[in-house]
C-alpha cells in the first residue's frame, strides 16, 4: 500500500533537500521581494521582472567560476538514451523551477533570485566545459544549492547530458 502511494507522488513531492529549501527560499524571498516592492513602489511591474531576467549569463559567469582544474574533467558517462532520460527528471525535479523547463533561466522562482538564474542556452555557458559545470552543480553558489551530497556523481553528469542534448548551443 505504501509503495502505491509513493509512486503517485508529484514530482515536486521529491525534491531533494537541498533543491527543496532552495525553492522554498527563493518562493519566500518572491513573497518578501513583492511585498516589498508593492510598498516601495505601490507596485510590481512586469518591467522590473522582466530586466531582471535578461541580464546576460555571461556577466554572471565573470562572479562565480569554477577552479581552473574543473574545466578539464570530462564526463565520464555516455551520452545515452537513459542518461538522457535520468538527467531530464533530475533537471525537472531539482533545477527547472529556477532555470525553466527551456533553461533560459526562466523558471517560476527566477525573477526574484539574486543573482538569476543562468541562461543555459548560452554560448557562454557552454565554454566554461563540461567539468566546470560539474564543479558547479556539486558545490553550488547562493542562490543555487549544491548538489554534491544529494545528487550521486553519476546523477550530476546525467543532468549534464541532458543539458548538452537540450539546450546547448553548439548541439553537442
Amino acid at each position: 500500500m505504501m509503495k502505491e502511494m509513493e509512486s503517485h507522488r508529484p514530482r515536486w513531492a521529491v525534491l531533494s533537500i537541498s533543491a527543496l529549501a532552495g525553492v522554498v527560499g527563493a518562493a519566500l524571498a518572491c513573497g518578501l521581494m513583492a511585498g516589498y516592492t508593492h510598498a516601495a513602489n505601490g507596485q510590481a511591474t512586469a518591467a522590473s521582472n522582466m530586466a531582471l531576467q535578461a541580464q546576460p549569463s555571461a556577466q554572471l559567469l565573470g562572479s562565480w567560476t569554477a577552479p581552473p582544474f574543473a574545466k578539464f574533467k570530462k564526463n565520464p558517462i555516455p551520452e545515452s538514451a537513459s542518461s538522457i532520460a535520468s538527467g531530464h527528471t533530475i533537471f525537472t525535479d531539482n533545477c527547472e523551477a529556477c532555470h525553466g523547463t527551456n533553461g533560459k533561466g526562466d523558471g517560476p522562482t527566477a525573477s526574484c533570485l539574486n543573482p538569476p538564474p543562468a541562461n543555459l542556452t548560452a554560448a557562454a555557458v557552454w565554454k566554461q566545459g563540461e567539468g566546470a559545470l560539474f564543479w558547479k552543480i556539486t558545490n553550488g553558489h547562493s542562490p543555487m544549492p549544491a548538489f554534491g551530497q544529494s545528487l550521486t556523481k553519476t546523477q550530476r553528469w546525467n543532468v549534464i547530458n541532458y543539458m548538452h542534448k537540450n539546450f546547448d548551443p553548439a548541439g553537442h
